[in-house]
């Protein structure tokens, strides 16, 4: 699976950007942005997205899914974000075992015995047109905004230095690819694995 990459310098979020590029027939694509002016997270909660994190959507196309993968099951497509982030951000950790998922898709670390979010993931699918978009945004440089630092943390702060942020986003792409052809239980398997409330 080949994925394209565009990169911006500003817009008000990558999903909605994706989910346009969508319903105009492309696909299998990336687009990352420094900054986000209006990124959401579920429930429509605000994302701060400020320069220095990671912020991505990624443009699927169902039908290539449903046919080259084991299965059929759609619903996979959601895991495979937090799966992959995780599997990404463990990399380049002290201490990974302090990182977790908490379902359905945050990303999150236990600092001083309290649990904080690094991402979040946002997939909206849209059936008539055959796409998914999967938005990830990663908090790595950034600094954390005054109104949320009790409950999120970012990578420089847990690790102490700064990042590449497009050698992050490479290798999170190298794991989405290798997930991407795994059948359901093999997603299951490393997500109970990764996980801090299912199985616990």
């Amino acid at each position: 699976m080949e994925l394209d990459i565009i990169h911006l310098k500003e817009i008000d979020s990558t999903n909605k950007y994706c989910y346009k590029l969508g319903k105009e027939g492309k696909r299998n694509l990336i687009v990352v942005s420094d900054v986000q002016t209006g990124g959401v997270g579920r429930l429509e909660r605000k994302w701060y997205s400020d320069f220095g994190g990671l912020y991505f959507s990624i443009l699927l196309d169902l039908k290539e899914f449903k046919n080259k993968c084991k299965n059929e099951n759609i619903g996979k497509l959601n895991f495979l974000g937090s799966l992959s982030t995780i599997e990404t951000l463990k990399y380049y950790s002290k201490d990974f075992g302090a990182y977790g998922i908490k379902f359905p898709n945050d990303v999150i670390v236990n600092v001083d015995n309290k649990d904080k979010k690094l991402s979040g993931i946002l997939s909206e699918i849209n059936i008539n047109y055959g796409f998914l978009v999967l938005g990830i945004g990663i908090n790595v440089n950034n600094k954390i905004n005054d109104e949320i630092k009790d409950i999120a943390t970012s990578l420089k702060e847990l690790e102490g230095r700064e990042f590449d942020r497009f050698e992050i986003l490479n290798r999170f792409i190298d794991n989405f690819k290798n997930n991407y052809f795994l059948n359901d239980d093999e997603v299951l398997k490393k997500y109970k694995k990764h996980s801090k409330t299912i199985g616990k």
